[in-house]
């Protein structure tokens, strides 16, 4: 007796039973187009080789076929698909699918950097503000000593005077004693910001003590 090839096995062992490919699908629990797929065998429209044997050996039980011979019998009509990435396991589909997560994450992280430096250009690229308040013209008199220097600057940027680190206040203002030399005094205040660029204020205060005046 010629054997069938499974096409023709499933077509007859459902005629004989009177069964659909719907009744089939709800029999077994498998999707009605992957049923179709099976007995028109349309591989290209079938999910995973497990997935597929998974299928094979329920519809075999509904229909009181051999389970390990159908399978082997699809498996040999398959002949060369049962290999490669036809036949990896949905594990493979998750790990994309994680991939492609973590991806998705980074580039979310990448966005959010981009944004901030967007946002923030200013306070990283730009010239950093710097206030004097006192003294405020840029050649004054004094007739005592020490005078107190005033102004602001933003705290997160680095005050010198005259090449001195100074510290501001949580607003940034600035009072800091400085002491005179007689005659002209030149005072130099710079703001620098943490990637290089700095402003530059200079202040000269002619100093005369009160004795040196005749």
């Amino acid at each position: 007796m010629e054997q069938k090839d499974f096409q023709t096995l499933l077509n007859d062992s459902l005629e004989q039973k009177s069964l659909t490919a719907k009744r089939l699908a709800e029999l077994t629990n498998v999707p009605e187009r992957f049923i179709e797929a099976l007995l028109n065998f349309e591989t290209k429209k079938l999910p995973a080789m497990p997935y597929v044997r998974g299928y094979l050996k329920k519809i075999a039980e509904v229909l009181h076929l051999n389970s390990e011979e159908l399978r082997s019998l699809y498996e040999k009509e398959l002949n060369h698909k049962t290999s490669g990435a036809f036949d990896k396991l949905p594990a493979n589909r998750f790990a994309f699918q994680s991939f492609k997560k973590r991806g998705a994450v980074g580039g979310i992280i990448i966005l959010a950097l981009l944004l901030y430096i967007i946002v923030n250009v200013s306070l990283l690229f730009g010239l950093p503000p710097l206030e004097v308040s006192y003294p405020s013209q840029p050649t004054t008199t004094a007739a005592g000593s020490p005078i107190i220097l005033e102004g602001k600057f933003n705290p997160q940027d680095k005050l010198t005077i005259n090449g001195a680190e100074q510290l501001g206040g949580a607003s940034g203002r600035f009072q800091i004693p400085f002491n005179l030399q007689p005659g002209l005094n030149t005072i130099e205040f710079k703001v620098k910001r943490f990637l290089g660029r700095e402003t530059v204020v200079l202040r000269q205060i002619l100093y005369q003590p009160a004795e040196t005046i005749k």
